[in-house]
């Protein structure tokens, strides 16, 4: 049911049509005559041949998919960093999906087979349309979170870190989830801004780490700059679980990088410069 040309910059299945079908609409593959009840389902059943799951595609393996195609487009393959914050410390479980990523084509894996290095064009027409179809109990930001071309750029250009961080910062304000640099109790600090669910929702501070100085934290937020498609969940975290437990994760996940090969001064936001 695929086309023989995707276009990246479109979601998967825009070639689809959709019908109004008692007061639904049912999306229609003209070629082959086949009909789902929405893009999700076209996507699970049809195009990757998977069963559904409680009558429906799993949200938390979409969800699991989403995160580690953006993150992918974001820096290179980071799998002991993606095993604990995405794999449930699983290697296998790491393994079989970035292996069935390729095998779909939705990415190109490392010369030695070892995690994804680059998206094909359907895994970036993938990211648009799992992006859009988010069911409302998953996307906790409404329309306020950063869109695809901003996880695709944004804090990652060649301009100096100042700049980059100050470009962050000024988009990250208006979204509902968003790590700021601060100045708390009078030590330069990073906070997790979280915007409430209440009647008037206002944004409040649920996560706070106070560094030793302003290098510090420039260097550990350059850090989580890198990750920023990471933030909605960490920020769920921190939410649900506590600010101990974000911390904690946090303090596992910068060092998985170690082992994924950062070190010295390739580790960003903690190395020395150079």
């Amino acid at each position: 049911m695929t086309p023989r040309v995707i276009d990246p910059e479109l979601p998967w299945g825009n070639w689809l049509r959709g019908e109004h079908v008692n007061g639904t609409t049912v999306f229609v593959d003209d070629e082959t005559g086949e009909r789902w009840p929405s893009l999700r389902v076209a996507f699970w059943t049809g195009r990757l041949r998977m069963p559904n799951v409680d009558g429906r595609p799993p949200t938390e393996l979409l969800e699991t998919m989403h995160a580690v195609l953006v993150a992918t487009i974001r820096r290179k393959p980071t799998l002991h960093e993606q095993q604990g914050d995405l794999f449930e410390r699983s290697k296998l479980y790491l393994r079989l999906f970035h292996l069935w990523l390729a095998r779909e084509g939705l990415v190109e894996l490392e010369e030695n087979g070892h995690g994804a290095k680059a998206l094909t064009a359907e895994g970036m027409a993938v990211i648009h349309m799992l992006l859009a179809t988010r069911p409302y109990d998953v996307r906790q930001q409404r329309p306020s979170a950063a869109t695809i071309a901003q996880l695709c750029e944004l804090g990652l250009g060649p301009e100096g870190r100042e700049d980059r961080l100050a470009r962050v910062e000024k988009a990250a304000a208006r979204w509902d989830v968003a790590f700021l640099r601060r100045h708390e109790a009078g030590r330069p600090s990073i906070i997790l801004s979280k915007r409430g669910d209440g009647v008037v929702p206002i944004f409040e501070t649920v996560w706070t780490l106070g560094l030793g100085s302003e290098e510090q934290r420039d260097r550990f937020y350059e850090w989580m700059c890198i990750r920023m498609d990471r933030w909605p969940d960490w920020g769920e975290m921190a939410t649900s679980y506590g600010s101990e437990r974000l911390t904690h994760h946090l303090l596992e996940a910068v060092v998985a990088t170690l082992a994924d090969g950062e070190v010295g001064n390739q580790i960003p936001g903690i190395a020395c410069d150079t």
